[in-house]
């Protein structure tokens, strides 16, 4: 009799089992294919009268959901003749505010302890804004005391950046050279 219960026990346990796998299954699919990101998140900025879409589309934070390869056409007229490899001043934000139309280029830099009175970035999270980050912040400017470009890099007119990662993935690669090109690295 004994036996008997802890086989029937086991098939209980067994069937419910089954049963809790093929549910979480059937949810995820739903929740993979049903609702896709696009659908929920799309903002769509302009309709004509009938109620077709006119202009681009952007999610919820602001940035373009369908970006191509190709310049806005105002940008390609201004930058598609110039060579590659040349500074092109200006290109920068000028793309980032296609991709992005809540970009703001002459946001200043938070190299002191005013930025607690910047309200235009304190009610975004990072990377567009500093909402909760202020004890981050005032640690990294009490440790980076001195922050001005020098004279040589401040009277240039294009300033080339690049942002090296320390995760030991360009170790060996004998990029320095080619690290050392910029006028800028940040680490």
């Amino acid at each position: 009799m004994k036996m008997g219960l802890l086989v029937f026990m086991r098939n209980v346990l067994l069937a419910l089992c089954l049963f809790l796998v093929l549910g979480f299954l059937y949810y995820s699919a739903w929740k993979l294919h049903l609702l896709r990101w696009e659908d929920s998140n799309s903002v769509v900025l302009s309709s004509d009268s009938v109620g077709r879409s006119i202009g681009s589309e952007y999610d919820k934070l602001g940035f373009l959901l369908k970006l191509d390869s190709k310049l806005p056409p105002e940008l390609a007229s201004k930058y598609g003749n110039i060579s590659e490899g040349v500074c092109k001043p200006g290109y920068a934000s000028a793309l980032m505010t296609a991709i992005f139309p809540k970009f703001s280029k002459p946001a200043p830099m938070f190299l002191d302890d005013s930025f607690r009175k910047w309200a235009r970035i304190r009610d975004f999270l990072p990377p567009f804004g500093i909402k909760g980050q202020d004890n981050l912040i005032k640690a990294i400017l009490s440790v980076t005391k001195n922050y001005h470009l020098t004279p040589a890099l401040d009277s240039l007119s294009c300033r080339r950046c690049v942002i090296v990662g320390n995760g030991g993935i360009l170790a060996n690669k004998s990029l320095g050279l080619k690290i050392d090109d910029y006028d800028i690295v940040i680490r």
